[in-house]
């Protein structure tokens, strides 16, 4: 059975939303590429600074200074970042609903119950004129098998032979350990797209 696409006001919000995110995504990724230089020139400066005359150490705590001030301005703009992240997720839990409740539309196409009536229905059907045909033919010879099988004389002889004529021998054969062919817990474990355990494919169903 071909499927349609239910997703597809869901999928559109999720490209735009990505979208959105990718621009937060690299922004992030700059601002830790500049951290990650600036932790490097700090590195650098403390090392400078250990053999350093007066002149250049007061010149390198001003450049770790200045480094410290970008660090602070960084971190802080990654925060800003985070909270704008936040921010776009909730403005968009509306967006994603009013998507998703337009897409469920589609699944009222799809009616678990009448395709168990139409195959309720089908296979009983089918069941009902095997076993019709089966009596009718059953009746075609019964009354001829009868008269010889009920004389007095066949049965005095045979007394048993006559079960072996009977109307229930001649049905399709039904052999079910359980209840019911299908029951109801089945059928919703097939709207979750679940097999009940042990179902197996009969021979000659594709």
């Amino acid at each position: 059975m071909e499927m349609k696409e239910i997703f597809v006001e869901t999928k559109k919000v999720i490209s735009e939303y990505k979208a959105k995110v990718e621009v937060f995504d690299n922004q992030e990724d700059s601002l830790k590429a500049e951290l990650v230089k600036l932790q490097e020139e700090m590195t650098a400066n403390l090392l400078d600074q250990e053999g350093a005359g007066l002149s250049d150490r007061i010149y390198l705590k001003a450049q770790a200074k200045e480094i410290n001030n970008k660090t602070d301005i960084i971190n802080t703009m990654l925060e800003e970042l985070e909270e704008a992240r936040t921010a776009l997720k909730l403005a968009y839990v509306r967006v994603y609903q009013d998507a998703m409740r337009q897409d469920g539309r589609v699944t009222g196409e799809y009616n678990a119950t009448e395709i168990a009536d139409k195959y309720r229905y089908l296979m009983l059907t089918e069941i009902a004129e095997i076993g019709k045909a089966m009596q009718s033919q059953y009746r075609e010879v019964s009354w001829d098998i009868d008269e010889v099988l009920r004389d007095s004389a066949v049965l005095k002889e045979y007394p048993r032979l006559i079960e072996t004529f009977d109307s229930e021998r001649y049905r399709p054969s039904f052999g079910w350990m359980f209840k019911s062919v299908v029951s109801k817990d089945e059928v919703f474990s097939a709207t979750r797209g679940m097999l009940p355990q042990g179902l197996k494919q009969p021979k000659g169903v594709k």
